[in-house]
């Protein structure tokens, strides 16, 4: 990095007002080479010297943890709690994995790390709790790493009697303590996750950089809210991220999918995800975590003004091709992620689309993010400058309809799906499309349903493969470019297992690439991975 950005200079962009396309570094194996296959659901960081740390499920040891400089070497940093004791549900080599790291001392520009903790980086997975909770199988688990190679402070982040699933992670360290070996110790570290009873959005605490977690975790649902009453039962977590830098510093957003009241009731509650799931919801809290306002991020025009019940709950659209995710930038837009079917469109597709709020969560406007036709799922969001927003997704030219109950229906076993980047520099309203992965990395059908997957009646017309589970990530660094690691069964493509054929004999690795060229978040030109110059 060539000095600092202000994140409020104007950011760069091409004559038609959109970004220049960004290229990626040829795709490699960010897991072990002892690893066998199976591994999914990555998720990566970027701490402030631009070092990229992937983690992922089913690894050597579990859910095991790498890191690269350059996005073509990799350091294998192994299973970061291996103390845990494996129960077989939820525990570390099929527990869901989640990433975050201390905040930057300076947002766009690389700084000097040292091994005393003005560096950390935090870890989380679902396993077996500790006594605390008695032993039950399906807690949150985290520890973090100080120096980039050793692991500690293991510990029990979430303690939920009626157990946990899908945690999401994010850090935020003040100001005062940034770049300094007290930066790891004063990190406010918050989990979001939804249970297996009530289905509640809920908010683990830690302030002192997981050393010690709160007694008992808070729920970000504003009582008495129409998002409440609209949410009773039936959630889908979609991630939580801080305000950093902007005018609402220390802010934590959280936001889940759900559906309506009456159709949870009628069709099914708790992982069944047997309706339309027309919501996306976002909760805001100034009080680390005490309290929390929840607002709209989007509702589906079948339900305009939730709770009401829909005149026509068949109308609905489903927005759960999960996950929806969260990133606020250096100017504190709120940036929320998600997938829609607009029926209002001639062709309708399953979409990306990004929903923007400016005043701080309060208000989201929608746009459009793939300039593609086909199918998109699954989509992670990252943001920087003022502005800036890099959204990864599968993408299939393949157009899916819609099975029973409106949930997508699945795709031909011919549909081959690549990893793509829609990038904006304009806060959404204009976009640029790259292809991330070069090759294809599947085959098949995708299924959004999560744990339900394969266990919907064949009369529903459902996607049922789950073979690339639910989920991957992107994050940037200080340069400002994307890292991106996702799950691909390329390599598996031999012999008979070709598009066309049996879905099931694909198999799976974690592979990673890295932005080497084109504009970074806060406008900066990227000339290599992890490299950057000021416009």
């Amino acid at each position: 990095m060539l000095g600092a950005l202000a994140v409020w200079t104007p950011l760069g962009a091409s004559a038609s007002g959109a970004p220049p396309r960004p290229a990626f570094t040829p795709s490699v194996r960010a897991d072990s080479a002892e690893t066998t296959d199976g591994q999914n659901e990555p998720q990566v960081t970027v701490d402030q010297s631009g070092t990229a740390y992937v983690t992922w499920q089913g690894g050597q040891n579990g859910s095991d943890v790498s890191k690269t400089r350059d996005g073509t070497h990799f350091t294998y940093l192994g299973y970061p709690d291996p103390a845990t004791p494996n129960s077989g549900i939820g525990s570390g080599d099929i527990g869901d994995v989640t990433i975050s790291r201390t905040s930057f001392s300076n947002p766009v520009q690389d700084s000097a790390i040292d091994s005393n903790g003005n560096n950390a980086i935090f870890w989380g997975n679902l396993a077996q709790g500790g006594p605390t909770c008695a032993e039950s199988p399906i807690e949150i688990r985290n520890a973090a790493t100080l120096d980039g190679r050793t692991w500690t402070r293991q510990a029990t982040a979430g303690c939920q009697p009626l157990q946990i699933d899908r945690p999401w992670l994010a850090a935020y360290t003040p100001p005062a303590f940034r770049g300094t070996d007290q930066a790891a110790s004063h990190t406010d570290l918050y989990y979001e996750y939804h249970d297996f009873g009530l289905s509640n959005i809920w908010v683990e605490i830690s302030t002192d950089g997981g050393q010690t977690w709160a007694p008992t975790a808070v729920s970000a649902i504003e009582p008495g809210s129409a998002q409440e009453l609209t949410s009773t039962c039936n959630t889908i977590p979609g991630g939580i991220a801080v305000d950093e830098y902007g005018a609402h510093q220390g802010r934590i957003y959280a936001v889940w999918e759900t559906s309506d009241l009456h159709q949870n009731a009628a069709q099914g509650c708790d992982y069944t995800q047997a309706e339309a799931f027309d919501h996306v919801f976002l909760s805001y809290s100034d009080d680390g975590g005490a309290t929390w306002t929840s607002r709209s991020v989007f509702n589906d025009p079948c339900a305009p003004n939730p709770p009401a019940p829909p005149v026509d709950p068949s109308a609905c659209q489903d927005v759960s091709e999960i996950f929806s995710s969260v990133a606020v930038d250096q100017a504190g837009n709120v940036d929320v992620a998600y997938v829609r079917r607009d029926i209002s469109r001639p062709n309708p597709e399953y979409d990306i689309y990004v929903a923007t709020s400016t005043d701080g969560g309060n208000t989201f406007t929608s746009h459009k993010a793939n300039t593609d036709t086909g199918t998109h799922y699954f989509p992670w969001v990252a943001a920087g400058g003022n502005g800036g927003i890099d959204v990864v997704y599968y993408d299939t030219p393949y157009v899916e309809g819609v099975g029973l109950l409106n949930k997508p229906a699945a795709a031909a076993s011919t549909a081959q799906w690549t990893v793509q980047l829609s990038q904006s520099l304009d806060g959404g309203k204009t976009w640029t499309q790259s292809n991330v992965s070069g090759l294809p990395i599947y085959f098949g059908d995708i299924c959004t349903t999560g744990i339900f997957c394969g266990l919907a009646p064949d009369s529903f017309n459902w996607g049922n493969d789950r073979i690339l589970l639910d989920d991957f990530g992107i994050a940037a660094g200080p340069d400002g470019g994307a890292r991106i690691a996702w799950t691909d069964a390329h390599d598996s493509w031999t012999g008979s297992c070709q598009p066309g054929g049996d879905v099931t004999c694909q198999a799976t690795h974690v592979r990673f690439a890295c932005q080497k060229s084109g504009l970074g978040l806060a406008g900066q030109k990227i000339t290599g991975c992890g490299q950057a110059k000021r416009p």
